[in-house]
């Protein structure tokens, strides 16, 4: 898309002393003057915008199949019977477990500013049970990871409550997925999608 040619429209006449009676009113007044500067700067606006919208990076999106590796939120706890199930190209909680947690990595580009995290998945089938997906980032040197964003229902676009900028030399980025206290449900997770703006 071409933006049209920019032509000012406004031409200021300036006022003579002892002469010009300056005023808000009239149509030589402050008011009609800054009304004009308002006008021009909206027909400048309507040429400059679409140029930052066509220099500015398209958003991108990382579309992930659930392979969810077992863990245990707890450091000490043990066996790993509370994992997802893997069936077909999605994950499973099944019925009969009370709990389902996963971990997954995720590589995102270098400086891609992450724009927000949705899931699509079935919710339980007894008493509608859903899992709560977080994208998270930990340092490499550190041993605290962090919420980037926090998903906790289907076919919802949840945004980072600050901005963050992906640096893979210093962080690494990884999911996890948990359902709690739902022995009876099975709760089913088919995608995990991450959008961002590249650089």
């Amino acid at each position: 898309m071409m933006a049209s040619s920019y032509v000012p429209k406004f031409a200021h006449t300036d006022w003579i002393d002892n002469k010009d009676r300056v005023q808000a009113g009239g149509k030589d007044g402050f008011n009609a003057r800054f009304h004009d500067l308002a006008a021009e700067f909206a027909s400048l606006a309507d040429v400059i915008n679409p140029l930052i919208e066509a220099l500015s990076p398209a958003e991108s999106f990382l579309t992930l199949m659930p392979i969810l590796a077992p863990r245990r939120p707890i450091l000490d706890a043990s066996g790993t019977e509370a994992g997802w199930k893997l069936i077909g190209d999605g994950a499973e909680k099944p019925a009969g477990q009370r709990e389902a947690h996963g971990i997954m990595n995720v590589t995102l580009p270098e400086g891609a500013e992450i724009k927000s995290l949705k899931i699509l998945g079935e919710e339980g089938t007894a008493t509608s049970a859903l899992p709560t997906v977080r994208l998270r980032r930990r340092a490499l040197d550190g041993d605290v990871s962090e919420d980037l964003v926090v998903a906790t229902a289907f076919r919802q676009v949840f945004l980072p409550a600050s901005r963050h900028t992906v640096m893979n030399k210093t962080h690494r980025h990884f999911i996890t997925a948990d359902v709690t206290d739902a022995p009876n449900d099975v709760v089913k997770l088919f995608c995990i999608q991450i959008s961002y703006k590249s650089k």
